[in-house]
């Protein structure tokens, strides 16, 4: 692959917005496909690649850009206007690659050698490590690999067992070509993204591709490098929930266009005096109602993204109630944006179920990607709720 002009310097968050949004129509296109292939489409991760958009999280040194959380949000909400799994895999793609660069220089070396590969990442311990000379033996069944059919490296979490104290949770680096890929991702909404399960047995991992969560969730870098860049100064957690919205964030865009461009060519509603649905006051209410929840989500999604900005810009240290308070935003915008894409659905009548009415499929993905543990509202404004309340976090992750 060859890079387009103009794609070495480092563009502003204007011109990686502007990309993004002028792949809309192809990812549109191909969503219905993508949907059915259960996986991206070659061709629409090779244009964003062309685009320069998964340079994003990359390291400067390595041809990447090093952007904030707000540029992230919106240029995956874009990707997310045109295709929900396709923006999802890019999200995962994006943090695996921060995740990456918190890693030794040496093993970024190794895996950023060549810039169109792509990597995964995985967050729950379901794996299991022994120490043994060099490095580690480990084993695991990890679910949930989204982009894993086009991925070189995975980051995955396990458990190191300590004969003489409690296991520890560790990030190991591992070639696909050490795992074993299940073709089980078979699921009402996000079907794209290719969420297989992954399994490896007793695989050998250098000390080196190996990092206590203790130490990357925190910021102790393993980086000489990329210590001192603000990007990579940002927390792991706080980073990973400020991937969570930009989805919803496109998909509610979707859906209200979807909806509105289809408004003017809908006719009678059924059983009422309404000619056009454009005439009808709950068309009004149900139209300002779903753009306002929008605005409002939209608002909190860029709060949480521009908190943790802050926070790498300056070097202030987090305080009790920021981590929890970017958490209950981030799960917040969730509730809203699936209130206004609910909203939308139902107000497209039975015809909008048919598959081929790309709504549909909008909603779909939204209902299922709700169901993430990280974005469940439940979960994240307990969180915020109990700092508010001056109480200690309930989860280590917001030690």
């Amino acid at each position: 692959m060859t890079s387009s002009p103009g794609l070495l310097a480092t563009p502003d968050s204007d011109e990686l917005v502007h990309r993004a949004a002028s792949l809309v129509p192809l990812l549109r296109s191909n969503a219905q496909r993508c949907a059915e292939a259960r996986r991206v489409p070659a061709e629409n991760l090779e244009a964003l690649r062309e685009a320069g958009l998964f340079r994003l999280m990359l390291p400067r040194h390595f041809g990447g850009y090093e952007s904030t959380m707000r540029t992230k949000m919106a240029v995956l909400a874009e990707i997310a206007r045109g295709c929900a799994s396709t923006a999802w895999v890019a999200t995962l793609y994006y943090d695996a690659t921060f995740l990456l660069s918190l890693f030794p220089d040496s093993v970024q070396d190794e895996v950023f050698a060549d810039p169109v590969t792509l990597h995964s990442a995985t967050l729950v311990p379901t794996g299991r490590a022994v120490r043994v000379n060099g490095g580690y033996l480990v084993s695991g069944r990890w679910p949930f690999n989204s982009g894993c059919l086009d991925a070189t490296y995975a980051v995955q979490p396990g458990m190191i067992e300590n004969s003489d104290g409690p296991a520890e949770m560790a990030h190991f680096v591992i070639p696909y070509t050490e795992l074993t890929v299940a073709d089980d991702w078979h699921v009402s909404g996000m079907a794209g993204t290719g969420s297989n399960t992954v399994t490896g047995e007793n695989i050998f991992v250098p000390n080196e591709r190996a990092a206590l969560a203790s130490r990357v969730m925190f910021g102790a870098h393993l980086s000489e490098r990329n210590a001192h860049s603000a990007l990579y100064r940002v927390p792991l957690v706080p980073y990973v929930l400020t991937s969570c919205p930009p989805a919803f964030l496109g998909m509610a865009a979707a859906a209200y266009e979807l909806f509105m461009a289809r408004l003017p060519e809908r006719g009678p509603i059924a059983y009422t005096g309404y000619t056009h649905f454009r005439d009808a006051p709950i068309t009004h209410h149900q139209v300002a109602g779903a753009k306002l929840t929008i605005e409002a989500a939209d608002h909190f999604a860029y709060q949480a993204a521009d908190l943790v900005d802050q926070r790498a810009r300056t070097g202030t240290p987090y305080g009790p109630q920021d981590k929890p308070r970017v958490w209950g935003l981030v799960s917040h915008a969730t509730k809203l944006y699936m209130e206004a894409i609910e909203t939308l659905r139902l107000a497209s009548g039975a015809t909008a179920i048919n598959e081929a009415m790309p709504i549909q499929l909008v909603a779909r993905n939204a209902q299922a990607l709700a169901t993430h543990a990280l974005m469940l509202p439940t979960t994240g404004v307990e969180h915020y709720g109990r700092a508010l309340c001056g109480l200690e976090p309930s989860t280590p992750l917001l030690a």
